[in-house]
């Protein structure tokens, strides 16, 4: 089968909205995860759809990252707390579902 992409369980229905309504959607990944995922890479969701990694984009500074004045300061302090903060990288996620 597919290997699995995790999502925080309050973020699940956000983001098949965002894949209903749009096609596609973001994720943040910080250096524990940097690299696991692929671009064209298939994985499996939490929730049972398969999702496509459209694209891959490595950052090392919060504020470079796309759609930075749309996060919240939680959100801004988690990535530089677990990435910015260590001197290591964090990734930019681009995904779409797909039909299999």
């Amino acid at each position: 089968m597919f290997e699995k992409i995790s999502f925080p369980e309050h973020e699940h229905e956000s983001i098949k909205n965002y894949l209903s309504t749009l096609g596609y959607c973001y994720t943040t990944r910080v250096y524990k995860e940097a690299g696991k995922y692929k671009a064209g890479g298939l994985y499996a969701a939490p929730w049972g759809d398969v999702l496509r990694i459209d694209e891959v984009r490595t950052y090392w500074r919060v504020q470079d990252r796309p759609f930075y004045d749309e996060m919240s300061e939680d959100e801004r302090e988690e990535i530089r707390r677990y990435s910015e903060d260590l001197g290591l990288p964090f990734e930019f996620i681009k995904f779409s579902k797909i039909t299999v």
